[in-house]
């Protein structure tokens, strides 16, 4: 069977703020369609072990699966009676719901490349603009034994009790995003009390910092200002395009105006193209400070990065994540945000309103 794009007068339903179940029916199939075309079908081209397979399909079924609003017994059973489904997704590993529970069993111990799947996206336009965020977390620990359990499993070892939520703790899931296309580069859990320095260091500088390769941008909020992180950002070839403090900027701007460019960073092996870097090096500087000074001016990128975290917690259900230990939450975490970041890419790419698009998918949705 061949499966047409998305029809043009149900994108304009969804954008008139109508989602009926043959819209629904049409924008799911051609969500899936791209997805298999432009990313699951490179899981069978390369020499993938099984595993990984299972994995992609298992992230193809939970994508429809919330999207048609289905817990997995019925998504299974609808599957099985439904024959343009079954040959639309065309699963080969997990057939049946026993194939799927299995794998869910067993998916958060599995050592996967999840750094490799997740650049793989509907969006292929490159861009060497990122956004840097954070977004706070809680865990109900409520069925877990106080002990040595806890001190080593949990996120934050530190409990917090609510009359209404009973005893949970706190964490941060960090995520760096191309804004060109809308995709993670890098997602890590951290502790709520984390600090942002080491943060801005182990995603940002580790990730994207190099001695000469592409001038990179990073922008984050106010919570990430730091001088350190400005001047070893500039260092790496990084704009950070970081909100200053009020009463910082000033101080900022001069530390910025006689940054040193670092020696160390020009080895032997650059020395051909010393002036050139010195040049770039001095262009970094000079947009770090124009950017800081005009940093509202961002405004309007941060907000479609805060679509995608829309979707995750609308559709996919961040906001109700029952993980325990930081192993399981970084597994839902990624898979929740990975399909957000696919789910805006389609959006994007069909002219779809997200306004009207995110709120209409998320009714009545299902998790489990």
């Amino acid at each position: 069977m061949f499966f047409l794009d998305m029809k043009q007068i149900n994108i304009e339903k969804i954008n008139n703020g109508t989602l009926d179940d043959a819209v629904l029916r049409d924008f799911v199939f051609s969500l899936t369609e791209d997805m298999k075309e432009k990313i699951f079908q490179r899981f069978y081209r390369e020499k993938m072990n099984s595993e990984n397979k299972k994995f992609a399909e298992y992230l193809l079924v939970e994508l429809v699966r919330t999207l048609l609003r289905m817990p997995p017994v019925t998504f299974y059973y609808v599957l099985k009676h439904e024959d343009d489904l079954r040959e639309l997704l065309g699963l080969e590993k997990l057939k049946t719901i026993g194939n799927y529970e299995d794998f869910d069993r067993k998916r958060k111990y599995l050592k996967m490349h999840l750094n490799r799947i997740m650049k793989r996206n509907l969006k292929t336009e490159a861009g060497n603009f990122f956004v840097l965020n954070l977004t706070i977390g809680e865990a109900d620990v409520n069925k877990l034994r106080k002990g040595e359990a806890v001190k080593k499993g949990l996120i934050d070892p530190e409990f917090l009790h609510s009359m209404t939520k009973g005893t949970v703790v706190g964490f941060q899931v960090a995520y760096l995003i191309n804004l060109s296309k809308l995709s993670f580069e890098k997602l890590k859990i951290y502790s709520k009390h984390a600090e942002k320095k080491r943060i801005w260091e182990e995603m940002v500088k580790d990730e994207l910092g190099t001695k000469q390769g592409n001038i990179k941008s990073v922008l984050a909020d106010a919570g990430f200002f730091a001088y350190i992180n400005y001047l070893d950002s500039a260092r790496l070839r990084i704009i950070p395009v970081i909100k200053a403090r009020s009463n910082c900027e000033e101080k900022l701007m001069e530390k910025l105006e006689n940054c040193d460019s670092n020696l160390v960073w020009f080895g032997k092996k650059y020395r051909n193209q010393l002036e050139e870097l010195l040049e770039e090096f001095e262009e970094i500087l000079q947009k770090t400070m124009k950017w800081v000074k005009n940093y509202d001016d961002f405004k309007d990128l941060r907000g479609k990065i805060e679509h995608i975290f829309k979707a995750a917690k609308m559709i996919f259900g961040m906001d109700e994540m029952h993980v325990y230990y930081r192993k399981h939450c970084f597994w839902k975490a990624f898979i929740i945000l990975y399909m957000s970041s696919l789910l805006c890419q389609f959006i994007d790419l069909h002219g779809i309103n997200k306004n009207r698009a995110i709120p209409l998918l998320a009714q009545n949705r299902h998790f489990s």
